[in-house]
């Protein structure tokens, strides 16, 4: 991996990093003021108490809703950056919205390796959360795609979760998100370089 391939690759984990530090530290306050809650006076207790409710569900919620969304949103930044510049084998991109759309050049790079990748298939699952989340407000029924959430949330309790008819993300679907962007992010770039080279070489 030459310099460039290094650069850009901080480049992708200090940004996606930054996310998920934005996440921390605004979570780290939310429940600082829900603890201070108690001491102030002049709210009634059913002021309180709506107030812990937001600061303690509520707004956590939106808190990683936002998150999953800025990180779906630098996937599919950095997906378009090294589809133009890593692109070893020069593959155009498919028709589609979202991580569809840079399915032909994954796969280039992947191979059959694309059906095995955990990242791809979470990444490919989180697809789902996004729209329904960007669309519809995380409404399950109004979504078309509902069977495919239903599906998510039983055989992955642990990141989704559905209340109130609206799909939820988890801290920990959230860092399974994060972790899946990185090694996908991570493995395009390292397999392009390695594939780039092995052109380089043969053609020389």
């Amino acid at each position: 991996m030459d310099d460039r391939d290094q650069m850009f690759k901080w480049m992708m984990e200090t940004n996606l990093s930054l996310v998920a530090q934005f996440h921390n530290h605004v979570n780290v306050i939310l429940a600082e003021k829900s603890s201070e809650i108690e001491s102030v006076e002049e709210l009634k207790k059913a002021d309180k108490a709506y107030w812990k409710q937001n600061y303690e569900n509520h707004f956590p919620k939106k808190l990683r809703e936002t998150a999953f969304l800025l990180m779906f949103g630098h996937l599919e930044e950095m997906l378009f950056l090294l589809s133009q510049s890593f692109n070893p084998h020069k593959t155009e991109l498919g028709k589609g919205m979202g991580i569809v759309k840079f399915k032909p050049y994954i796969k280039s790079l992947l191979n059959e390796e694309l059906a095995s990748s955990t990242d791809y298939q979470t990444i490919r699952g989180a697809q789902f959360v996004r729209n329904s989340l960007m669309h519809i407000a995380g409404r399950v029924s109004l979504s078309k795609n509902r069977s495919d959430l239903e599906r998510l949330v039983r055989e992955f309790p642990d990141s989704y979760k559905v209340k109130n008819d609206r799909i939820i993300v988890t801290v920990e679907g959230l860092k399974v998100f994060q972790t899946s962007v990185r090694g996908l992010t991570n493995t395009l770039l390292n397999k392009s370089s390695q594939q780039g080279a092995s052109k380089a070489g043969a053609s020389a």
